[in-house]
C-alpha cells in the first residue's frame, strides 16, 4: 500500500501485558498433564524469578540452595492453553474508505496488537477474513513465523483490492456468512476478536445465529471509525458520496454530514450497549489513538476481576 508498508506494521507491534484477558475457562483435560490436590497443576518448567504474591500462586514457590537470603524465589513456567484465538475480520470494501489508507492500518495493527499478544503467551492464533462470503480461512496456529505470515496474507490482501482501480469488484458485508461458517467449522470454544465499522448490524444483533455463536465463543469488537471523513467533508454546498459496497452515488448537504455523523455515532453507542447486555465488550478505534485505546480496554476487561489473564 503506497501509504505505508508492510514494515511498518511490524514496527508497530505491541502486546498486552499479562496476555489476553478471558472470562470462560477450559473445562477439557488435556492428555499428559495431571493435576494434584497437593501440588497443584503440572507445568513445563522455563526459568526461575522473583516471587510476585499478586500473580503467582504459593505452590510456584520454591527454593534455590545458594540464593539471596532475602529473595523468595517462584518457578516461571509455560502454560498449554486450550482457548484459541480466532480474529473474524471484516474485508468488505467499506474497509478501503477513508483518508490515507488509516482504517486499513488500523485493521492490520489491531490484528498485530492482540495477536502478538498471541504468540507471546503461547496461544494458537488463526484468522478469518470475509465480505460477503469467507475470503480467507487461516487456521490457528502457534509461534512468531506463523503469525507474521497470517498478517502479511491479510497485507496483501489489502494491497491489491486498490479502491482506486474501478476495475476491482465490489465487495459488499455479509455477517450472517461469516457467523454460520463459525457455527459449523468452530466445535469448541474459542476467543473471537471481531474487527469491522459494524455498518447496520443491529438485524445481525437480533438474529438467533449470532446469539448461538454469542454463547458459546467468548467474543470482543473492535470498532474501526475515522471521524476525520466527515471533517474534511464539512462546508458549504453538496458533496457526492459513494457507497463503497453497493457502488450508488448521492449527493448530499455539506451542513447535513454533521447530522448524518451524529445519527451513526448514536446508532453505534446504542449498539454497544445492546452488546454490553449479552456480555460481549467492544472498542472504538481512532486512527493516532487505537493503540493506546486497545491498551486501555484490555486493562479494564482485568481490573474487572471477572477475567484471567492468559
Amino acid at each position: 500500500m503506497k501509504d505505508f508498508g508492510f514494515n511498518d506494521i511490524l514496527y508497530a507491534l505491541q502486546h498486552v501485558r499479562g496476555g489476553i484477558p478471558i472470562q470462560r475457562l477450559t473445562s477439557r483435560i488435556r492428555l499428559g498433564e495431571h493435576g494434584s490436590r497437593f501440588f497443584g497443576p503440572s507445568y513445563n518448567l522455563f526459568d526461575i524469578k522473583e516471587f510476585d504474591p499478586e500473580i503467582d500462586p504459593p505452590n510456584m514457590i520454591v527454593d534455590i540452595p545458594g540464593g539471596d537470603e532475602d529473595i523468595i524465589y517462584a518457578r516461571r513456567c509455560i502454560e498449554d492453553h486450550e482457548a484459541k484465538i480466532n480474529f473474524l475480520i471484516d474485508l468488505s470494501s467499506s474497509i478501503d474508505t477513508g483518508i490515507h489508507s488509516n482504517k486499513r492500518r488500523m485493521v492490520l495493527e489491531a490484528i498485530g496488537f492482540v495477536g502478538a499478544t498471541g504468540i507471546r503467551y503461547q496461544d494458537p492464533v488463526g484468522l478469518i477474513g470475509f465480505a460477503d462470503r469467507i475470503i480467507l480461512n487461516l487456521k490457528p496456529k502457534s509461534g512468531k513465523m506463523n503469525f507474521y505470515h497470517l498478517l502479511s496474507v491479510v497485507y496483501d490482501f489489502l494491497e491489491k483490492s486498490n479502491p482506486d482501480d474501478k476495475k476491482n469488484i465490489v465487495r459488499t458485508t455479509n455477517f450472517f456468512a461469516a457467523l454460520d461458517f463459525i457455527r459449523r467449522n468452530f466445535d469448541r470454544p474459542c476467543v473471537i476478536p471481531v474487527i469491522s465499522d459494524f455498518l447496520d448490524f443491529e438485524k445481525v444483533l437480533e438474529s438467533s445465529l449470532f446469539r448461538l455463536v454469542a454463547s458459546r465463543h467468548e467474543m470482543m469488537f473492535i470498532f474501526i471509525d475515522e471521524p476525520e471523513i466527515y471533517k474534511t467533508s464539512r462546508g458549504f454546498g453538496y458533496v457526492k458520496v459513494r457507497d463503497v459496497e453497493t457502488g450508488r452515488i448521492t449527493s448530499v448537504s455539506r451542513r447535513k454530514l454533521s447530522v448524518i455523523e451524529k445519527e451513526a455515532r448514536n446508532k453505534r453507542t446504542n449498539l454497544r450497549r445492546e452488546l454490553r447486555k449479552i456480555g460481549i465488550h467492544s472498542v472504538v478505534l481512532e486512527y493516532g489513538k487505537h493503540l493506546k485505546r486497545l491498551q486501555r480496554f484490555f486493562l479494564a476487561r482485568r481490573k474487572s476481576g471477572r477475567y484471567t489473564g492468559r
